[in-house]
């Protein structure tokens, strides 16, 4: 596969996705069994489009471009898509500091609520994993129980699938009125950074969700830095036109202060400094960790299994180091933080798999089917990762969430910014014999290049 169809694969992969979580937020509120098929399908297929364009990255690199005129046609088609596809993240990137849809809060989630609110409290001077108020924090945020993470216990211990809002507004003034919250995730379930780094934003008074966003453009751009120059224009074409990274990312994410960091690994994990980037993304959200095997999978296949522990040792140091001063305040509290996504009983909730079982496609399994499902889909995805440790050295970074569109919570956000690892696997490639004649001949066209280089 030549670099440009890599890039077409990727941003079509990124389009469906956007697609799938536009159906997703629906079927959310209005469940549907046709629904839910075609959000599994096309996260499904998405995931794999993006673990073909990774593969076999290390003998094609100079793969004949040219190409019949009905297969330059057909590209034609495919790339004027894509240059539509970012026109709509470029018009999601400009409407971003305006209020849109029905969502007129900055609280997209709780992950945003909370993380801001335990900013605050790093402010005052408090531990947020033992002092967070979350009524306190929801009203002064001006949202309701419609933004938590409830759990199934006290008012929701028989509630079967998922509570409705009239019963999370019940549960919630009941709440209120007691002073006991049995129903609803209160604690900081992220590491310490995950909320630390955003403690100056904070202070400043500034929307946080303009970190978020400059994340990811951050993270879009040391991608373009690290392709080679041809390569670039169709790149950022790409990038853009894959729309689940800007909607999703301006709709509400927390996810992109891990994933910028975490890009920077990927990208030059060939040199050391990565380790502490590494470190950096797992400080911040477990999603990261997923992603640490197959880092160091990498590292011990180009540099043997002594360099790899060495990072290993740097990369949990600096996570250590990070989140030390909670652990020490109260590591009972800090351990439940981390603890909460496996701990608690969380409702069955999500775009992957379970997503048919809560719309009434297939049986609801036990949780602990669900956990077999994942430790079988990561062990055969390390497997793969070995396996094509040398000829297809990028596919581990699509690799590592794969398990969790199996999981009992598969949430959406877990899969949407796939792309951008994706193309972080892409900027790796040599580029050099993909000049603006060679990506005509192809059938590659984009908006965003000047008239010589496309």
């Amino acid at each position: 596969m030549t670099a440009l169809a890599r890039v077409a694969a990727v941003a079509i992969a990124g389009a469906a996705l956007y697609f799938a979580g536009i159906v997703n937020s629906i079927v959310i509120y209005k469940p549907s069994e046709i629904g839910s098929v075609l959000v599994v399908v096309a996260i499904a297929a998405a995931l794999a489009l993006l673990f073909a364009a990774l593969r076999g990255t290390e003998h094609d690199e100079r793969a004949e471009l040219r190409a019949t005129r009905t297969v330059r046609a057909a590209w034609r088609i495919t790339w004027a898509f894509i240059s539509v596809m970012a026109l709509v993240s470029l018009s999601w990137i400009y409407g971003a500091p305006r209020q849109h849809s029905y969502d007129f809060t900055p609280y997209h989630n709780d992950a945003i609520a909370l993380n801001e609110c335990a900013a605050r409290l790093v402010l005052a001077g408090q531990d947020p994993y033992r002092s967070l108020d979350l009524f306190d924090c929801y009203g002064r945020a001006g949202i309701g129980p419609d933004r938590t993470t409830p759990l199934r216990r006290g008012a929701f211990a028989e509630v079967p699938i998922y509570p409705t809002d009239d019963q999370l507004d019940a549960a919630w003034a009941s709440d209120q009125r007691t002073g006991r919250n049995e129903e609803f995730v209160w604690r900081p379930s992220y590491p310490a950074l995950s909320f630390a780094l955003l403690v100056p934003w904070v202070r400043a008074g500034w929307d946080t969700n303009a970190v978020y966003l400059g994340c990811l453009l951050a993270a879009m751009a040391l991608v373009l830095v690290r392709a080679a120059r041809p390569l670039r224009p169709w790149l950022l074409t790409g990038l853009l036109g894959a729309t689940s990274l800007a909607a999703f990312t301006v709709g509400g994410s927390s996810d992109l202060l891990y994933a910028l960091p975490l890009t920077a690994a990927w990208l030059w994990r060939e040199r050391r400094w990565t380790a502490v980037a590494l470190a950096l993304a797992c400080a911040t959200k477990q999603l990261a960790w997923f992603f640490v095997p197959f880092y160091l999978l990498q590292v011990a296949s180009r540099h043997g299994w002594r360099e790899a522990a060495r990072r290993a040792a740097v990369a949990g140091g600096v996570f250590a180091v990070t989140n030390l001063p909670f652990v020490l305040a109260d590591p009972v509290a800090w351990a439940a933080g981390m603890a909460t996504p496996l701990a608690e009983p969380m409702f069955p909730r999500g775009a992957g798999l379970v997503l048919l079982s809560t719309n009434g496609v297939l049986p609801l399994l036990p949780g602990a089917a669900y956990l077999a499902l994942e430790a079988i889909t990561a062990a055969a995805a390390l497997g793969i990762a070995w396996r094509e440790r040398r000829t297809s050295p990028e596919v581990g970074i699509v690799l590592a969430m794969v398990p969790l569109f199996f999981g009992y919570r598969s949430l959406f956000s877990y899969f949407f910014m796939l792309p951008l690892f994706a193309f972080a696997g892409i900027a790796r490639l040599p580029a050099a014999d993909l000049g603006p004649a060679a990506a005509r001949e192809a059938g590659a066209l984009t908006l965003l290049a000047r008239p010589a280089e496309a």
